[in-house]
């Protein structure tokens, strides 16, 4: 027998003890901090016990108002997908059945949950009130110690652009945290012009202060300037041996320069020094030109899931993309001095 209960501190050694051991550095209350902390979100975390109070699954949930401010619960936002950690099929079935009692529970419009494929519970997310999106792709690139041995993944076209920009010694990596603010100033440039809402400065500060062993800041400099231009926020997740790239920008004048292939390149070194096997480039939509872009680094891309449950109640519907995108290129009209102030208070309710 399986039981469902709320997170609470006296839980917090045996909860890190398996999310290192059976899930990745998100599943960690480490990460729990930094979402809470910069987000003012309320804490849903439950776990799953045997009946000798053993820790036999994860459930890492935050609840917060959504952009139609609805009460709404997420596994877990601002990351790409978070897979149910525990030490059996059984604990895992466990935890999908408690996820209904759980929106009730918290009077939620519905929940939301970000999966790789997991066909042996497939057969739970076919009930009445579920539904699925799958739209989004990650990109994950094997590493190996030979570091041409990688680069041989890569189109032709992809290992000249590495080449040329070695070749020309147009920028300099560094990884000195101190960087971080300037490397802010780049993304929020760059978000801007995307059309989305940055988090504040204090959010990827709190990345290095939760997961200090985790948290790696590249950016890369002009070398004739030595200012930063680009930049990548890396998370090392020794339990899966991954590299995770959850947010980078780039100044899109040095594109021709090709900054992100040098960019890219420097992070791939980097989880090789690290001795992963993975480089998780992170979240895209099939035919979009970031799709194209990682596609030709060898990486495979890999169907992600999101399901969503409202129990029926017809309270989750597919967004309008035509009003979606209205609201984007109003962001990207929006003088800076606006949406740099705005965006950080925003952002919480786009659950991103």
């Amino acid at each position: 027998m399986f039981q469902c209960v709320p997170y609470s501190a006296a839980l917090q050694p045996a909860w890190d003890e398996l999310a290192e051991a059976r899930g990745c550095v998100f599943h960690t209350t480490a990460f729990r901090a930094v979402l809470l902390e910069s987000f003012d979100y309320e804490c849903a975390y439950h776990a799953i016990m045997d009946e000798s109070g053993g820790l036999r699954a994860l459930l890492p949930l935050v609840v917060g108002r959504n952009i139609g401010f609805k009460r709404v619960g997420v596994a877990l936002p601002f990351i790409n997908y978070l897979d149910i950690c525990a030490d059996s099929d059984e604990a895992r079935v466990a935890a999908v059945a408690a996820l209904p009692q759980l929106k009730a529970q918290l009077n939620l419009a519905y929940l939301e949950l970000r999966f790789l494929a997991q066909p042996f519970l497939a057969q739970p997310f076919v009930q009445p009130g579920w539904r699925a999106m799958r739209q989004h792709f990650t990109f994950v690139l094997p590493l190996a110690a030979d570091e041409e041995r990688v680069l041989a993944l890569s189109t032709g076209s992809n290992r000249n652009h590495v080449r040329k920009v070695y070749k020309n010694g147009w920028f300099d990596v560094s990884f000195d945290a101190a960087n971080l603010a300037a490397f802010y100033r780049v993304y929020c440039r760059r978000m801007h012009e995307l059309g989305s809402p940055a988090p504040s400065l204090a959010f990827f500060k709190r990345f290095f202060q939760y997961l200090p062993n985790n948290a790696h800041l590249l950016t890369v400099l002009e070398k004739k300037t030595g200012d930063v231009v680009g930049g990548m926020l890396l998370v090392t997740s020794p339990a899966n041996n991954t590299l995770y790239y959850p947010y980078g920008a780039n100044l899109t004048a040095y594109n021709h320069q090709y900054l992100n292939s040098f960019m890219y390149w420097e992070a791939v070194r980097f989880g090789i020094r690290q001795g992963l096997q993975w480089l998780d480039l992170g979240r895209s939509q099939a035919g979009s030109g970031t799709y194209r872009y990682k596609a030709q680094w060898g990486a495979e891309p890999r169907q992600l899931t999101y399901l969503l449950y409202d129990g029926g109640q017809g309270s989750v519907s597919p967004a309008d993309k035509e009003k979606l995108q209205a609201l984007v290129e109003l962001w990207k009209k929006t003088p800076r001095l606006l949406t740099d102030f705005v965006g950080p208070r925003l952002i919480k309710y786009v659950l991103p």
